[in-house]
C-alpha cells in the first residue's frame, strides 16, 4: 500500500480472548493479510499457532484473559509479535525432547525464524514473544 509517495507496509494488530479458539482466528489473520501465495505463509502460520498456543495455555492470559497478536510485512522479512499476561513460572524456551508429546512450538520457531526474543514488561505485568520469518 502506498500513501503518497512514502510506501507503508502491510500490518494488522488484533487483541485476542486467550482461550484455544483464537489460535484459528490468529491464523486467519495472518492468511488475510499475507494473501495468497506469499513465500512466508506458511511458515508464519506455523508459528503463529504455536506462539499464540503457548500464550492461551501457559500465561496468565489463559482462561479467557488477553493476547495480542501483531503482524507486520517488510520487503524481506514477516514481523509478529505476540503478547500475553506472561507467567512466572517460566519464560518461553526452547525444549528439545524427540519423545516429548507436546512442548516443540519453540523449538519450531528457533528453527524456522530468523529472530526471536522475548520481552518481560514488569510494569505492565505483559510479556512479548516476537520472531521474524525472511523470505
Amino acid at each position: 500500500m502506498t500513501t503518497g509517495r512514502q510506501a507503508v507496509s502491510p500490518r494488522s494488530t488484533v487483541t485476542l480472548k486467550g482461550v484455544p479458539e483464537s489460535v484459528s482466528v490468529a491464523r486467519r489473520r495472518v492468511r488475510e493479510l499475507l494473501g495468497e501465495g506469499h513465500p512466508a505463509s506458511d511458515d508464519v502460520i506455523l508459528l503463529v499457532s504455536e506462539v499464540v498456543t503457548n500464550s492461551v495455555v501457559h500465561s496468565g492470559s489463559g482462561g479467557g484473559g488477553r493476547v495480542a497478536m501483531t503482524v507486520a510485512v517488510e520487503p524481506d522479512v514477516v514481523f509478529v509479535e505476540v503478547c500475553d499476561a506472561g507467567s512466572g513460572a517460566s519464560r518461553p524456551h526452547v525444549r528439545v525432547d524427540p519423545e516429548a508429546e507436546s512442548g516443540r512450538g519453540m523449538f519450531l520457531v528457533d528453527l524456522l525464524a530468523r529472530r526471536w526474543g522475548v520481552l518481560d514488561d514488569d510494569s505492565r505485568g505483559s510479556r512479548t514473544l516476537w520472531f521474524e520469518v525472511a523470505f
